[in-house]
């Protein structure tokens, strides 16, 4: 296992940071916005397969008509989930299931903690049935995203990383966004993509501003902009493998 993924394990182990992470008003804001998109997707008798689902908000609504399978490499998450899912500790860049055997396929935030994106990406679309779908969301390079990862790496620089995790809380250093390239190199042909954003805002990551719902506040207004339509923090992709 790579230094890398041991990180990862490291830093979501933490149950204190990871439950604050997720209880942030940005981050409440933006599983909102899965919850609308998820709500839309009427499946039975599928299967619905989360990579990387920490402790999962979305897919269990698909638990009675479906088989679910829930998988993370942190196993002290994974057993935080549903146990009427199925639940699997497995690295999301090596994927053990049979070819065209999953119909809906979910990545939430979990692509730019892994080391080689276009190993899963490419493991998610040999599994896919066709006519299935994929579902990614992460963080927006191409957004005020820019400033906040190269900021946060400047600041690693200058007060040391674990410094900065104090104050941050649950992230891993060398974090990165979606590698564009090897999407468009795994879903080069035989599919069909639908992109779209929302601005996600957050204030300075500072665990002082963990209650206020200001980055909400503003994230409502903002995204009434047409100009954060595509350039929002939060990008969204579904994949639907052509039959």
């Amino acid at each position: 296992m790579g230094n890398r993924i041991k990180e990862e394990i490291k830093t979501f182990d933490d149950a204190a940071a990871y439950d604050e992470l997720m209880a942030r008003p940005y981050t409440r804001f933006l599983k909102k916005n899965i919850d609308d998109y998820m709500s839309r997707i009427k499946l039975k008798d599928s299967v619905i397969l989360e990579l990387g689902c920490g402790i999962s908000e979305h897919a269990y609504r698909y638990k009675d008509d479906n088989q679910v399978l829930l998988t993370d490499i942190t196993v002290s998450l994974l057993q935080r989930n549903d146990p009427m899912c199925a639940r699997l500790a497995i690295d999301a860049q090596i994927v053990p299931f049979k070819p065209n055997s999953c119909d809906f396929i979910i990545y939430l935030g979990i692509l730019h903690h892994l080391p080689d994106q276009y190993a899963s990406l490419a493991e998610a679309a040999r599994v896919l049935k066709p006519g299935g779908r994929i579902f990614i969301q992460e963080p927006h390079r191409m957004s005020l995203n820019f400033f906040y990862y190269y900021g946060r790496r400047f600041f690693m620089k200058l007060v040391g990383v674990e410094n900065v995790k104090k104050m941050i809380g649950c992230y891993s250093p060398d974090e990165w966004q979606l590698d564009k390239r090897a999407f468009k190199k795994v879903f080069k042909k035989g599919y069909d993509i639908k992109r779209w954003t929302i601005l996600s805002f957050r204030l300075p990551p500072f665990r002082f501003f963990k209650n206020w719902n200001l980055d909400v506040t503003l994230s409502k207004v903002f995204d009434r902009l047409p100009i954060f339509k595509q350039i929002g923090t939060t990008i969204f992709y579904e994949v639907v493998k052509r039959k």
